[in-house]
């Protein structure tokens, strides 16, 4: 789920990134080391909503067993946050909330997708079913210029979540389960892999059995994960959960839109 952890360490700036992601080395609960990708809620448009939608979409991904990096809760004290060597990262650290979102820190031979990568054969089905998560979450922010998906070999790692759930207010915004729904994605470079997997026979059917695995039961669990610090972010998070339960419960429908579109 979502363990916390304690920064003591900073590791410096991740090299891209207009919300400031940083490197931290943090503690456990047992005392061990775990190296953190963070971002820091004054570094994101949508604050604190910008961590929990991470957090939720992470969350969401393990339990549909996509390559995600494992998602943490991670504890800015304030001696940390005072000795912070960055200034930059040091001011958004002051003004942001005391607890983080951190990705997990990936091992040496990770690299972000170069634009006009051919999909490995070996991983089109994990493409297709990124492609579907994305889809049904409103995550508008995998593409070609901006793929967010790291690589290794024919291992793959998606983050930065951060816009998923953004449906309110946006004009023309249908749910993914109505026909014509995702007609956008038909467009070119509409997303990271969608161009690839037009004309491709998919099969989502593990991807269906693990949504509709997802029950209220433990929707309720993503809720109680969230720590009382994002409380501001609480409405947002209510529509995001709905969302999640709505698509279990028109998973048919809703993938017959992915299909249609790479058809």
């Amino acid at each position: 789920m979502l363990h916390l952890v304690t920064a003591f360490r900073f590791d410096g700036r991740v090299q891209s990134g207009r919300t400031v992601p940083c490197r931290l080395t943090c503690e456990d609960e047992f005392g061990e080391e775990v190296e953190v990708v963070a971002k820091l809620s004054a570094g994101c448009d949508r604050g604190v909503g910008a961590l929990a939608m991470e957090a939720i979409a992470g969350i969401l991904a393990a339990d549909l067993d996509l390559p995600v990096p494992e998602p943490f809760l991670v504890s800015l004290e304030h001696d940390f946050v005072a000795g912070i060597p960055d200034a930059t990262v040091a001011d958004i650290a002051n003004r942001s909330s005391s607890i983080a979102f951190g990705s997990k820190h990936l091992p040496p031979g990770y690299t972000s997708w170069p634009v006009g990568k051919a999909i490995p054969k070996d991983v089109i089905q994990v493409a297709a079913e990124i492609f579907a998560f994305d889809a049904l979450i409103v995550n508008d922010d995998r593409r070609p210029n901006n793929p967010n998906c790291l690589f290794s070999g024919n291992s793959l790692a998606i983050y930065d979540h951060e816009m998923a759930f953004f449906m309110n207010g946006i004009i023309g915004w249908h749910p993914p389960w109505q026909i014509g729904a995702l007609e956008s994605y038909r467009h070119p470079g509409r997303h990271l892999f969608s161009d690839q997997l037009r004309g491709r026979p998919l099969n989502l059917d593990r991807l269906k059995g693990a949504w509709l695995a997802i029950t209220n039961n433990r929707l309720e669990v993503y809720r109680t994960a969230l720590p009382p610090e994002w409380h501001d972010a609480r409405i947002s998070c209510d529509q995001a959960l709905n969302h999640i339960g709505q698509v279990r419960d028109n998973i048919d429908l809703a993938l017959g839109e992915i299909r249609r579109v790479l058809s």
